[in-house]
């Protein structure tokens, strides 16, 4: 396994592991209402307190740039840390709902150190071609991680105080893996210098908006049906059973929607991805009254597949987020994206039981579609801001760069400034031909190159070669040909890339901006 393989799936653990005390209050309310004569606007409060914790503490973060100022893997460390002392010191000494409450509340804001970090620090192990498909993975541990307290709870015989401090000891567990054995990638950006107002212009921004508005939408439906699903499939206070149904369907199928999601986002395209899965969530909450209730195996399969779709989106709308937001901020892009989903999902678990009470359980999850409905048109007006599929990247090397000869010199670029990423950070690349050259530092830069242009054949030829379609390609001289005006005299040798005419590569990259060339320019002789 390779470095970058075992920090993703590191970062995965975490997320898992740290996110377990989310919902292991609501995984025990039943019992919670028992004990303490709890009324069901109560319960409600006690389940939303957490998402506006983690909306405050993300505005705070959002506002002073933490995600993007302080080492990540430290800031992910004390939140997880925090939150779990929280929901240990809920299980061990709290006997009422208002010491509740204020833990619950701080718990909340604690998790905002660690869901925006964890992703932050997942991308910083990718690039654009898999993006997707690994925030994908690590979306997946936050569905699995939420659902983890619904498989304690459904142990026969574990008291409510068990239940969260087993879901407190994961918690534990994930800050001590974190501070000790978990580090940033090489794509991570240093830190920029504080920007209160980033926040505020990223709103401004028509593409970062409609992205927001998507994750509105799907965040509407998603934590309401997470909470409450169990309870609409017992039309009242759910059992073990649904419990482990829950689990199944928002654990498991969540966590294989989102791998699926981000795979077929790297190969068919953000918006087709985030689209499809709205409308199929959408549709699922319109028939659930017509499925809960009908044969046990049926209502497996659809809960499953509900669960699978309505989270199938999650990973792709971050993933949309980090590539249309400033790179420098994309901490705090994810942060304030994130702060407005988790605060609109309060409205939406507190929405679910009022219509419960109106018209019963049954029927009252078709309310949350109308997150998909708002968030759909959104998302369809995307595609004038994202890209139809990423093109396929290419990997700088160490050391000289595949199918040109060996012996070219290296030089050391620290990072290159560009309007689009002003400070991207570049490894070690060869200074063979100038079109090469430029195309590589470009998209180590993560700009996409214009397809028409000298870049764009370049990189054509470069996949066609990492496919296997055509063999390596060299640095081949050119045929000498004869002068008009000096017949005897020799042209001096041109390199050229196979594809590529010599001399196109400096003049077509100065004209699409593409840089200069550091080699230097051939004067024009008399007679030419």
């Amino acid at each position: 396994m390779t470095a970058g393989r075992r920090a993703r799936a590191l970062v995965a653990l975490v997320q898992v592991l740290g996110l377990a005390v989310w919902f292991s209050a609501s995984a025990v309310l039943p019992e919670l209402r028992a004990e303490w004569n709890l009324s069901a606007t109560a319960g409600v409060w006690l389940t939303t307190s957490v998402q506006l914790g983690f909306a405050a503490g993300a505005v705070v973060s959002a506002v002073l740039t933490l995600a993007d100022r302080v080492p990540p893997q430290r800031l992910l460390a004390a939140g997880a840390a925090a939150a779990a002392a929280c929901t240990l010191l809920l299980a061990a000494v709290v006997d009422g709902p208002v010491a509740a409450l204020v833990l619950r509340t701080l718990t909340g804001v604690c998790l905002a150190l660690v869901y925006p970090v964890g992703m932050k620090i997942m991308t910083s192990w990718s690039d654009r071609s898999r993006r997707a498909r690994d925030l994908g993975v690590l979306v997946g541990a936050l569905t699995v991680g939420s659902a983890l307290p619904h498989l304690i709870g459904g142990l026969p015989g574990l008291p409510w105080r068990g239940v969260l401090a087993g879901a407190a000891l994961c918690g534990l567990a994930a800050a001590a893996l974190a501070h000790w054995c978990l580090r940033p990638g090489p794509a991570l950006a240093p830190a920029p210098p504080p920007d209160t107002g980033y926040a505020l212009r990223l709103l401004r921004e028509l593409g970062p908006r409609l992205v927001v508005l998507g994750y509105l939408g799907h965040m509407w439906e998603l934590y309401a049906l997470w909470t409450w699903l169990g309870a609409a499939l017992a039309g009242g206070d759910p059992g073990p059973s649904e419990h482990l149904l829950v689990f199944v369907a928002a654990g498991l199928g969540g966590a294989a929607g989102c791998v699926l999601g981000g795979r077929a986002a790297d190969r068919y395209g953000r918006v087709p991805v985030i689209a499809t899965a709205l409308l199929v969530s959408g549709v699922c909450c319109l028939v659930s009254p017509l499925v809960i209730g009908a044969a046990p195996l049926l209502v497996s399969a659809f809960c499953v597949l509900w669960g699978t779709a309505a989270v199938a989106d999650s990973a792709v709308l971050t993933t949309a987020t980090i590539e249309i937001a400033d790179p420098r901020y994309t901490g705090t892009a994810l942060t304030v994206q994130t702060a407005l989903g988790f605060l609109l999902t309060v409205a939406g678990i507190a929405t679910v039981p009022v219509v419960a009470a109106a018209v019963g359980w049954q029927a009252a999850l078709v309310v949350l579609a109308v997150g998909p409905a708002l968030g759909l048109p959104a998302v369809l007006g995307l595609r004038r801001h994202l890209p139809a599929a990423p093109a396929p990247s290419v990997t700088p090397s160490a050391g000289p760069a595949a199918g040109l000869p060996m012996g070219l010199p290296t030089v050391e670029l620290p990072r290159i400034a560009t309007d689009d990423h002003p400070t991207a950070p570049l490894p070690r690349v060869v200074a063979g031909p100038p079109t090469v050259e430029l195309y590589r530092l470009r998209r180590a830069a993560g700009v996409e190159p214009d397809p028409s242009g000298v870049a764009g054949r370049v990189a054509r030829v470069l996949s066609d070669r990492s496919r296997g379609a055509a063999p390596p390609a060299a640095v081949q001289p050119v045929a000498p040909q004869p002068n008009a005006a000096q017949p005897n005299a020799a042209q001096p040798v041109a390199p050229r890339l196979d594809g590529v005419p010599p001399d196109t590569a400096p003049s077509a990259a100065r004209r699409s901006g593409w840089g200069t060339s550091a080699a230097p320019r051939r004067r024009d002789r008399p007679g030419e």
